[in-house]
């Protein structure tokens, strides 16, 4: 049976909130070192298309805009206000908001629940004035979100990647702003991200709501740290994985990680078993680190599911072979042996020192269609395979390094060679799509590398190690049984 889910009246507060036309900052300052003026500056300098309006008591422009003493003073509307004040002025910021008519907030002041039983009292009385309004907020104690499409960005770093399929909820702001710089190098693309902080209005059952319905997003990654209300976000996750993978990391499971996350936005923790039992049954797959839960949504975001375990390898070196192959095993998977007519055709094409049952080890060609195109195609057209893991594809990296060494003995320039190698590999980028079958690579060369780059770029995962690559094809098999599960 797929996941069923109660018809809600009311829209998802996420749509106006991400969709959100006009901003004003309520904080920001003509001090770039504050949170709230950097919040400004990245939506100001993000490609934000509508109004980013300052709020300040005393200045009359901040950052070249034009600046209000209270969110009373703004002569047009506002759709999203967003709260970097002192603890004690965010309930007046908020009750000003509300006779504005301002009806979605984030507010990233902090020193509520998290901090005591006067902070919970303040947290109480904020819950109250924005329910009896119809209110709704994200936050307190968070960053808050980021829209890549429109620019919205009231995180704490800049976001320079391309626009991705990747949604995040994380009850850390950290995860998802410090981390944005990391996943660029990693190529990973998101669509939307949001910091819930102490969720005292919308939570993560809302985020995985939205992510559900958001055309943008194609696999959504939740960071947890504790579950207050776990039968409402059961329904919400077993409704979005029903339509799009999810993939969370759980921190709360140890005392450390409760004790951490009380302080933290004042979650509540639980047993480790008892969140593993709820993500099993929500359809959750769940990443035991941080790096899985980002390379493994980026993956289960990009590549067709696999139609079962039977996966492939295709390297250029031994070391890489052996590792994948036994990460295999350990990992579920099946590395079944290529026989007859396929085993005799990758025979005929690959070096007599190479090696052509599975994996397939090419151990030194020169010849870069082996390995981005002639024998990809030839696998992935098979109905011995359900997946494909490569490694080693690699373009500019490896000339650069040669011409060092060769110096004019290399005849042939590095541009040259860029040219000739994203040729070669353009057949492969389409390949998932034609074959309906995921390619997950895996390299030592980051995006300094053209070929790495091109391969990123056009949302085919590139691991940094070969054993993360079929990591990340078992969280894809792992879904595919949740899809045929969600069927029945």
């Amino acid at each position: 049976m797929k996941g069923k889910h109660v018809q809600k009246t009311e829209k998802n507060p996420l749509h106006a909130i991400f969709g959100a036309r006009s901003v004003a900052f309520v904080g920001a300052s003509n001090n770039p070192t504050t949170m709230g003026t950097t919040q400004m500056l990245l939506t100001l300098r993000g490609g934000f298309k509508g109004p980013v309006i300052p709020v300040h008591p005393r200045e009359k422009t901040v950052l070249g805009q034009k600046a209000y003493a209270r969110l009373t003073d703004i002569p047009q509307d506002v759709d999203l206000a967003v709260l970097i004040v002192p603890t004690r002025a965010a309930l007046d910021v908020v009750k000003d908001a509300i006779a504005k008519g301002i009806k979605h907030l984030v507010i990233t002041t902090a020193g509520f629940r998290e901090t005591g039983a006067e902070g919970r009292a303040l947290e109480k009385e904020l819950k109250r004035i924005t329910s009896e309004a119809g209110v709704r907020f994200v936050g307190p104690n968070c960053i808050g979100v980021l829209n890549t499409a429109t620019g919205l960005n009231t995180t704490f770093q800049p976001y320079r990647h391309g626009p991705g399929p990747l949604g995040l909820a994380s009850q850390s702001g950290t995860f998802i702003t410090q981390t944005l710089d990391l996943l660029k190098r990693w190529g990973i693309g998101l669509s939307k991200g949001i910091s819930i902080g102490n969720a005292t209005n919308i939570d993560l059952a809302d985020a995985l709501e939205f992510f559900a319905e958001d055309p943008a997003t194609k696999a959504v990654g939740l960071y947890i740290e504790g579950i207050d209300e776990g039968r409402r976000f059961l329904e919400a996750a077993k409704h979005c994985t029903a339509i799009k993978p999810v993939v969370a990391l759980y921190a709360g499971g140890s005392e450390g990680g409760a004790r951490a996350g009380a302080s933290h936005t004042g979650a509540m923790a639980g047993p480790d078993k008892l969140y593993d039992g709820m993500f099993k049954q929500a359809g959750i797959i769940r990443a035991p680190t941080l790096a899985d839960l980002y390379q493994w949504g980026w993956a289960l975001a990009t590549q067709p599911v696999p139609r079962g375990r039977n996966i492939a390898i295709l390297t250029h070196s031994g070391g890489p072979a052996t590792t994948m192959a036994d990460a295999t095993t350990r990992y579920g998977l099946h590395l079944p042996r290529f026989h007859g007519e396929l085993l005799e055709r990758i025979r005929a094409l690959i070096p007599k020192t190479g090696s052509a049952a599975n994996p397939i080890d090419l151990t030194f060609s020169m010849d870069p269609k082996l390995l981005a195109e002639t024998l990809p195609e030839l696998l992935l057209s098979s109905d011995e395979i359900d997946g494909l893991l490569i490694h080693g594809i690699q373009g500019s990296s490896f000339f650069e390094d040669l011409k060092e060494v060769a110096g004019n003995l290399l005849q042939m320039e590095v541009d040259q060679v860029i040219s000739l190698t994203e040729h070669v590999v353009q057949p492969l980028l389409k390949m998932p799509e034609r074959f309906g079958k995921p390619i997950l690579t895996s390299s030592f060369f980051d995006r300094r590398d053209n070929l790495v780059r091109l391969l990123q770029d056009n949302f085919i995962p590139v691991f940094d190690m070969p054993e993360r690559s079929v990591a990340a094809m078992a969280a894809m098999v792992q879904y595919a049984q949740v899809q045929k599960r969600n069927a029945l």
